[in-house]
């Protein structure tokens, strides 16, 4: 017990986060969340069949010269969504992995955007314009879908192509959910545990591996083999889900930089997942808002 305290007492002040650039390989609800613990089952939803796009609808003709949008990164590594997607080349497709928009205080399943949540959603789907209609996923909470429809009303989509997706919650990286809300009862947090874990390793009896549990989200749940993917495609999900990911996404990389400030993911941040037709992967980490971080 205390070594287990003092191991505590010197993570607590130094949450550690990491981002990544465009050439990178690889809470939600604040505190404790109870709603990303519930346990899924992948029979519970009839998830659509979207994910065909014909090479038609993903590339452009040879005659038109394509120019990436010149990414600018902020202190942390991250970059405005909007410029990610101009990256995307017309061999290329991308899916966005994002953290919902502003809830209300509460945290169940049924707990709805605000209508400053709603703005903020609208807003990042105008900066996604441009190209064909977007398929769009979520978890199976009211805000995750709401944040998604919101989007395609600020792209001016007509149609709200979408599936359900329960098991993308931070439930997928929990082990042993027993032990990870012993560690919480432990004078810390939810969020914390999750941190500790994903960038230091600790914690790790109540957690999966993170770059096999990484691997299998992303190739299982996230993309698809390219040429079963959309063009573009906006998959909304829960902090402490996106905060691994985004460790799976950066860390087996050089190009990778540590911030020690007590931070948190930010709403509509989460990281690009871009697929040429080798089914080669790159990540960009993006922010919807001005902020990556709240």
């Amino acid at each position: 017990m205390k070594k287990f305290t003092k191991i505590i007492a010197i993570a607590i002040p130094v949450l550690l986060w990491t981002a990544c650039s465009d050439s990178s390989s690889g809470s939600d609800e604040t505190i404790q969340d109870p709603e990303t613990q519930e346990p899924q089952s992948s029979g519970s939803e009839q998830s659509l069949n979207l994910e065909q796009s014909s090479d038609s609808e993903s590339t452009q003709s040879s005659s038109e010269a394509f120019v990436p949008e010149e990414l600018v990164y902020d202190s942390l590594g991250f970059v405005d969504i909007g410029s990610a997607y101009h990256t995307v080349a017309p061999d290329e497709k991308v899916v966005f992995v994002l953290r919902h928009a502003e809830r209300k205080s509460q945290t169940s399943k049924e707990t709805p955007l605000t209508s400053n949540g709603e703005q903020q959603s609208q807003l990042v789907g105008q900066k996604l314009v441009g190209g064909e209609d977007f398929v769009f996923g979520h978890t199976d909470y009211v805000r995750t879908e709401e944040t998604a429809h919101n989007i395609a009303i600020g792209r001016n989509q007509d149609t709200f192509i979408h599936d359900t997706i329960p098991q993308i919650t931070s439930s997928w990286f929990v082990k042993n959910d027993s032990l990870r809300k012993s560690y919480i009862s432990r004078d810390t947090s939810s969020n914390l545990v999750v941190a500790l874990w994903a960038f230091h390793g600790l914690f790790a009896d109540a957690f999966y591996d993170l770059e096999e549990r990484g691997k299998e989200v992303v190739d299982t749940y996230l993309t698809k083999d390219y040429s079963k993917m959309p063009k573009a495609k906006v998959i909304i999900s829960h902090d402490e889900f996106i905060v691994p990911l985004l460790a799976y996404a950066t860390l087996n990389t050089t190009n990778t930089r540590y911030d020690w400030n007590p931070w948190w993911v930010n709403y509509l941040t989460g990281v690009a997942i871009i697929v040429n037709s080798k089914n080669e992967k790159r990540y960009i980490c993006v922010k919807g808002l001005e902020k990556a971080h709240l």
